[in-house]
């Protein structure tokens, strides 16, 4: 708890210091998904599996670490991030990306299990089901801002097209509770949107370029 507040109150002086939301560089950007995650993971600071707790920090601390790659100097917003749309879209991205690696963290912990295993079939539902809700929140708020910004609601832009698809993934896991048999697709599917994730949020900046890629 004290971790993440004092994380908190770090990302706000940053804030404070550029007088705009502090998310306009790739060190905020991986602290902003690093304290998502954490924020999870005191949702769920009860559950009893330990696996389940260690996934989830060992993955918002991986992006902890990751950010002190980066220059950790400030970045005044560019004129395209200066819409409310903006700062509304960014903050549900990153956290329903906090959901979906919960759902990962419970359907590994699942495969560890040898008792009752209930509870990380209800944190992946969880995962599923808020995650995608959050995040069709968040890309109606991006497509606003697009066009704010480029004049487009949608562009042919790496991390807009793999936003699609990770949504058309999330709503077909969703869905898997219409077929009985298909229940027990979720948990690998629940690993394989992780890797989705990654693709999504990190791939595209560093491997493929997009429009979206923090400085």
């Amino acid at each position: 708890m004290g971790f993440v507040i004092l994380h908190l109150a770090t990302i706000t002086i940053r804030g404070i210091s550029i007088e705009y939301f502090p998310l306009t560089n790739k060190y905020e950007s991986f602290n902003a998904f690093a304290v998502a995650t954490f924020i999870i993971l005191l949702i769920y600071a009860r559950t009893e599996s330990h696996i389940y707790r260690m996934t989830l920090f060992a993955i918002g601390y991986g992006f902890f670490v990751a950010a002190a790659i980066f220059p950790k100097g400030l970045s005044y917003a560019p004129p395209l991030m200066l819409t409310i749309w903006y700062i509304l879209h960014v903050p549900l991205s990153f956290f329903c990306y906090a959901l979906w690696v919960s759902a990962m963290a419970a359907a590994v912990a699942r495969y560890f299990a040898s008792g009752e295993k209930r509870l990380y079939d209800q944190i992946i539902d969880s995962g599923f089901q808020y995650g995608l809700i959050v995040f069709s929140i968040s890309m109606i708020f991006g497509g606003l801002w697009g066009y704010v910004a480029w004049g487009s609601y949608f562009l042919w832009d790496a991390k807009v097209v793999w936003s699609v698809i990770i949504w058309f993934f999330y709503a077909t896991c969703l869905h898997l509770d219409y077929w009985q048999e298909a229940k027990r697709f979720k948990p690998p599917m629940a690993i394989l949107g992780f890797i989705i994730l990654l693709m999504t949020y990190v791939g595209t900046s560093f491997l493929i370029g997009s429009s979206h890629s923090f400085r």
